[in-house]
């Protein structure tokens, strides 16, 4: 089946053949880091904005991958789960915030290949499959905002518009907010067409999306 939610463009869809059951178990330390040599591992990364979609959160790494780096909320799927319920986890853990799956909106996907990783031999590093989602935080939810000591050494909203210009963020960070602010505009357009504006209105609109297409 394919799970859909919502009137929004579908970017992402998850199928299910028959009736999958996941299994709760975990693999002793020295288990995964052999997994880790020879698989690639699925992450969801998550664009948490404030209400106004100009700020956008992120976390200085305390440990690899990406150790000292301003990366995402996010981290490892589990098997069966869908991108928003993998989302939802991190995003709890991360900043003790919980939202309803229907929160988040697909941004982008792609691979990764790091140099290091936490498990010895941390030298033989790690690859991802990766998904970028977003979800706009009310001002509860970020008044009862709490780092992850375990994750993060520091949490802070950065400007969108600086995020995507600064040459010294990870490409991965500053590709993804200019794809987030592109499919915020693509959805614009599919709105005016849904709505029978006329062709200029909607031209203008595809000329803004165009504009962080690149």
């Amino acid at each position: 089946s394919c799970v859909t939610r919502g009137r929004a463009m579908k970017r992402h869809h998850h199928y299910e053949t028959g009736t999958y059951k996941p299994s709760v178990s975990f693999v002793p330390a020295d288990e995964y880091a052999r997994a880790l040599d020879i698989l690639v591992k699925g992450c969801v990364d998550i664009l948490l904005t404030d209400e106004s979609r100009q700020r956008v959160i992120l976390g200085l790494r305390k440990h690899e991958p990406a150790m000292g780096d301003w990366w995402y909320i996010g981290g490892r799927m589990r098997c069966g789960e869908t991108i928003e319920e993998t989302a939802v986890r991190h995003v709890k853990r991360d900043i003790g915030v919980e939202l309803e799956p229907s929160r988040f909106k697909f941004v982008c996907s792609s691979t990764m290949c790091w140099e290091f990783r936490v498990q010895a031999p941390t030298g033989n590093g790690t690859c991802d499959l990766g998904v970028v989602m977003t979800a706009a935080l009310t001002e509860d939810e970020i008044s009862r905002w709490k780092i992850c000591e375990l994750e993060y050494v520091e949490q802070k909203f950065c400007n969108v518009a600086d995020v995507i210009a600064d040459d010294t963020l990870p490409a991965a960070i500053r590709n993804s907010a200019k794809k987030m602010v592109f499919c915020e505009r693509e959805d614009a357009v599919f709105e005016a067409v849904r709505a029978d504006k006329s062709d200029a209105e909607i031209a203008a609109l595809a000329r803004a999306a165009f504009a962080f297409s690149m």
